[in-house]
């Protein structure tokens, strides 16, 4: 019997990763500490420096992102026969992890805040060597963070993760849901 566990990897180019990290690096106006779900700012629970970007920006370094995240969408959505048209939540987010920084409380993505988040994504912008990872404990699955990996799984409580913490190594990643329209 295969069973699948819903979450899939997809490639995406080196250099839309390194465009995304450029686009993090020269915000300003969108640069904040990092929030978790509608608790504000609690460096116990995420400790992170994000930069939120649109689903229409039009960034030359954002472009790129989004056209390799439709062609990962499309490849899940026919793969699992999704019958819902979806499309990315309007905020998606870049989030910078420093030595020692991370989203180490166990989480997942649909809340009575965000009900309408359906799939989440998570690509990796840069490899991290010393752990840095993802763990899905009800998968019994660690990912490594390697650069270009994509990953989209199912949001709701069925599959919790949380940041595999690098106490030596920073960590780039950018991040997002897919919702139904």
């Amino acid at each position: 019997m295969n069973l699948s566990n819903f979450i899939e990897k997809y490639k995406v180019s080196p250099k839309v990763c390194d465009g995304v990290i450029e686009y993090f690096k020269k915000n300003k106006e969108y640069k904040l500490e990092g929030h978790s779900g509608g608790g504000g700012v609690n460096k116990s629970i995420k400790d992170s420096m994000d930069v939120a970007f649109i689903n229409s920006s039009q960034n030359i370094n954002i472009i790129p992102f989004f056209k390799s995240l439709d062609i990962a969408i499309k490849e899940y959505a026919n793969k699992y026969q999704l019958q819902e048209n979806i499309k990315t939540s309007e905020i998606n987010n870049i989030q910078y992890y420093k030595p020692g920084g991370g989203y180490p409380v166990l989480h997942y993505e649909r809340s009575y805040i965000k009900p309408h988040r359906q799939l989440s994504y998570m690509l990796y912008l840069n490899t991290v060597k010393d752990k840095g990872g993802t763990k899905f404990p009800f998968q019994d699955l660690i990912i490594s963070a390697i650069k270009g990996d994509l990953y989209i799984w199912p949001a709701d409580f069925t599959h919790p993760h949380h940041g595999v913490i690098s106490n030596t190594e920073e960590k780039y990643i950018a991040t997002g849901w897919f919702e139904i329209v």
